[in-house]
């Protein structure tokens, strides 16, 4: 009996008996039932059903017209899944067996009893609501199977699929309907990654819920490298088979694999820096002897001194490269528009290429703009253009693009790169190509191919750092025989505005003024106390902060610049210069280093009062900064 708490269960009757019709509809009311309408035939029952939603159907089985009870319950399960319980007086095992294709729930046989009557009604409804909560749960992991980004595969105790949701379709080339009832091994053909051989089947050379990698082999001939897990589908009592979840591995490798390139590049990167700085300190010895040299010599002697000088001023240019891949501060930047930026570099590529190779343009930026020096950027470009022109034959042909590219948050690009927008840069050639193995060593510097030479130097190291610090990504793609293509992702910057110069003033001689220098290298040190006395400048000297310190508090008078080296042993220049400056507000400060400034100690940044000069540098221009700094405003004392 139900509570009259609960809604009514609604009962629809279908009898051709009238008198037997009504009193099964009193019976049930008292029951507790709802019982709001009787139907005489196959089709009147339809018709209610069509515009009644009914609980269950208490069915006749033999109806007067075309449809008898047993057809009609059968429409009503193919078409609302409406359950059924079957009114009967004959039992016959032909009756039984034809009603049993329609699933119903019940029998109550003629004469009903009130108690046969209500007990059957009640497991009826229950076993119906049941099934239904049944079916909502399988409709759950169903759509929850196919909707999850693994590969999900299930199988029976003998091994037979039973299951592959979308993604193991996708990823073996077989349908769930073709793949059903196959062997596992058929449908995932699995190889070892090693030897390549045919792999065991997982669900047997697997521990349980322990990943392992393989390489998957679909239909259509892809091989996919992945990794499978498998688990035990049990009951309490039995094993009901296995699911095995199969992981498409190829972006989690490449995130390893420019992670693995990022640590190797920076380990690359922090060498370069020292060596950097030690490379540029002989090389201002060299510059600043040889400039003596060739001053000091008659007109017709100066060829061989001249030509050190030039020797030296190229070697520095190695330096430069050296320490750009180590620099990790931004440098002088504007809004660019890298069309305009490749339109630029174009006339100096091509004449770069010569009759070698071709270049092909298609520019398709339009609109995006980003924040970087425009220098670097065409640096870029141009060393890309030249490792191409290394590699490639007579006659090839290199291809510049940009286009935009939007990374949506959630995307599968997500995953690799900052949800964004993006100017997108391809630089492709035509060359031999590249294997695989030495593909991955393409950034690091002075690597070269064997067969083509191309990456030789510092050329893609450097690209890969300016990248870097731009905040970009970059990949190289390549096959043996079908050339090389590097794509390039630059942080678009929605503003648009460019950078103003500033003016250099007229810069007046001041002999007179006191610089105080300090640097630990004593030859270093020696060559620029040279360039100052010669320029008439009062100059005190020292080889430590330390030793700075006490000669500028014994020194009676104010100092106008100090010149320091940036990294010294214990206190570092700019940390000297702070200390200073507390007793000499007006103290100005140039500094200079054959680091860059992402290597010192404490933070730079430059100011009215401080400047930096990078190793190696001739008299000249070391004379000049001082004189910008003599001849700027008095610093604001911090």
């Amino acid at each position: 009996m139900q509570t009259t708490k609960e809604r009514k269960k609604q009962i629809l009757i279908v009898e051709d008996e009238g008198l037997i019709a009504v009193d099964l509809q009193r019976r049930l009311e008292g029951m507790g039932y709802s019982a709001p309408a009787i139907a005489s035939s196959g089709e009147e029952a339809l018709g209610f059903v069509e515009s009644t939603a009914f609980d269950l159907v208490l069915m006749d089985i033999r109806l007067k017209g075309d449809m008898d009870g047993i057809a009609t319950a059968r429409a009503l399960h193919e078409q609302w899944q409406t359950p059924v319980v079957y009114l009967t007086a004959h039992a016959d095992e032909a009756t039984v067996s034809r009603a049993k294709l329609t699933e119903p729930l019940g029998y109550v046989l003629k004469p009903v009893t009130d108690g046969t009557l209500s007990s059957t009604l009640q497991i009826a409804i229950y076993k119906h609501e049941m099934e239904h909560r049944l079916r909502t749960s399988e409709a759950w992991l169903s759509t929850t199977l196919h909707s999850v980004g693994d590969g999900i595969v299930a199988t029976d105790p003998n091994g037979d699929i039973v299951f592959a949701n979308a993604v193991a379709e996708q990823m073996t080339g077989w349908s769930g309907a073709e793949a059903l009832g196959h062997e596992l091994t058929d449908v995932l053909e699995l190889r070892e990654e090693t030897s390549g051989l045919p792999a065991k089947n997982p669900v047997f050379d697997r521990s349980r819920g322990e990943y392992r990698e393989y390489t998957l082999v679909s239909k259509t001939g892809v091989n996919t490298p992945v990794e499978i897990a498998c688990f035990e589908n049990c009951s309490t009592e039995e094993s009901l088979g296995a699911i095995l979840v199969v992981r498409d591995i190829r972006m989690r490798r490449g995130l390893e694999t420019r992670l693995i390139q990022s640590q190797r590049m920076e380990a690359i990167a922090n060498m370069a820096g020292g060596v950097a700085h030690d490379f540029n300190n002989l090389l201002t010895i060299v510059l600043a002897l040889a400039a003596d040299l060739c001053a000091s010599l008659p007109g017709d002697q100066q060829f061989q001194a001249r030509e050190i000088i030039e020797a030296a001023s190229l070697a520095s240019s190695i330096g430069s490269q050296l320490s750009a891949l180590s620099l990790h501060e931004a440098a002088p930047a504007e809004i660019l528009d890298v069309d305009d930026v490749i339109c630029e570099i174009q006339p100096i590529i091509s004449h770069c290429l010569g009759q070698m190779a071709s270049l092909t343009t298609e520019l398709g930026s339009t609109g995006r703009f980003i924040r970087a020096d425009r220098n670097r950027i065409k640096q870029i470009f141009l060393n890309l253009a030249l490792n191409a022109r290394d590699a490639m034959p007579a006659g090839g042909d290199l291809r510049i693009e940009s286009s935009n590219l939007e990374i949506e948050a959630g995307s599968p690009e997500a995953r690799l790169y900052r949800p964004g927008s993006y100017v997108r840069l391809r630089v492709t050639d035509s060359g031999a190509g590249i294997e695989p193995a030495t593909l991955a060593r393409i950034f690091e510097p002075f690597f070269t191919t064997k067969k083509t030479g191309a990456g030789a130097g510092l050329g893609l190291s450097v690209v890969h750092s300016i990248v870097v610090q731009s905040a970009g990504y970059i990949n190289a793609e390549s096959e043996p025989g079908k050339g090389t293509s590097f794509e390039i992702l630059l942080p678009c910057d929605s503003a648009l505005r460019g950078n103003g110069e500033i003016s250099e003033p007229a810069i007046a001689h001041r002999p007179s003024a006191t610089i105080l220098l300090v640097d630990d290298e004593e030859s270093v040190r020696r060559l620029m106390r040279t360039c100052f006395e010669r320029a008439g400048y009062k100059l005190l000297e020292a080889c430590d902060a330390d030793e700075a310190q006490l000669i500028a508090k014994a020194h009676p008078e104010p100092i106008d610049i100090l010149v320091t080296d940036v990294v010294m042993p214990g206190m570092s220049g700019i940390q000297l210069a702070k200390r200073l400056r507390n007793s000499q507000p007006k103290l100005k400060t140039l500094f200079v280093s054959g680091y860059q400034p992402d290597h010192f100690e404490v933070d730079w940044a430059p100011n009215d009062s401080g400047e930096l000069l990078a190793k190696p540098f001739l008299a000249p221009e070391l004379l000049r900064r001082v004189r910008v700094l003599l001849e700027r405003d008095t610093p604001v004392t911090q």
